[in-house]
C-alpha cells in the first residue's frame, strides 16, 4: 500500500480516508505461519509540520499451524497502527529506531513493511488452536484430539531416575 506525499500535502491540514485492502508477504516469517490472506485497513493520513502520519486498523486473517497438534486453524487479528514519516533531506537529528519516525527518501510512503511488521508483533511466540488442545501423543504420533492411542507415557526426569533404579531395587 502505497501513499503519495504530494497527495497528503495539497489537504493542507486535513485527514486522507484510507480503507483499501492489502496483500501481505508474510510467508516465512513466522514459524507457525501456512497461509496470510488480504487485510484490510481502515483509517487515515495527513501531513503535520514536516512529518506525514498515517494511523488506524489493520484486520485480516491467517492460518496457523498449532504447536501442540500440528492442525491448521484460522487465527483473525485486528492490529492499531501508527507509523509517522520524515523526509530524509529535512531530518535535522540522528534518527534512531527509537524515536519510531522513519526516513523518507521517495515520494511515496510504502506502508505495506510497516503492516507487515505490526501484524507479526502482535502475534504470540506460540499459537494453539484451542486451549484444551491436548496435542500429539509423543509415542505413536496420534492425534490425541481425534482419538486416545492408549499409549502409556511416564516421563521420569533423567537427573531422578537413578532414585527411581534404587527405589524399584528396594520394594523387590
Amino acid at each position: 500500500m502505497k501513499l503519495k506525499k504530494n497527495q497528503l500535502l495539497q489537504l493542507r491540514g486535513g485527514k486522507l480516508p484510507i480503507d483499501e485492502t492489502v496483500e501481505l508477504n508474510l510467508a516465512r516469517k513466522h514459524q507457525q505461519l501456512v497461509e496470510s490472506k488480504p487485510a484490510r485497513f481502515t483509517g487515515e493520513a495527513y501531513a503535520a509540520t514536516g512529518l506525514f502520519v498515517v494511523e488506524g486498523r489493520l484486520s485480516g486473517e491467517l492460518t496457523m499451524e498449532c504447536a501442540r497438534c500440528l492442525a491448521k486453524f484460522p487465527y483473525r487479528y485486528d492490529v492499531g497502527v501508527k507509523e509517522t514519516f520524515m523526509d530524509e533531506n529535512q531530518i535535522e537529528f540522528d534518527v534512531d529506531e527509537e524515536m519510531e519516525i522513519h526516513p523518507l527518501k521517495d515520494e511515496e510512503i510504502d506502508l505495506t513493511p510497516y503492516l507487515e511488521g505490526a501484524v507479526l508483533l502482535s502475534l504470540p511466540h506460540t499459537l494453539v488452536c484451542n486451549e484444551d488442545c491436548k496435542g500429539l501423543c509423543p509415542e505413536c504420533g496420534t492425534n490425541r484430539n481425534e482419538k486416545d492411542c492408549g499409549c502409556v507415557v511416564e516421563r521420569i526426569d533423567p537427573r531422578l531416575a537413578v532414585l527411581g533404579e534404587l527405589f524399584g531395587k528396594l520394594d523387590k
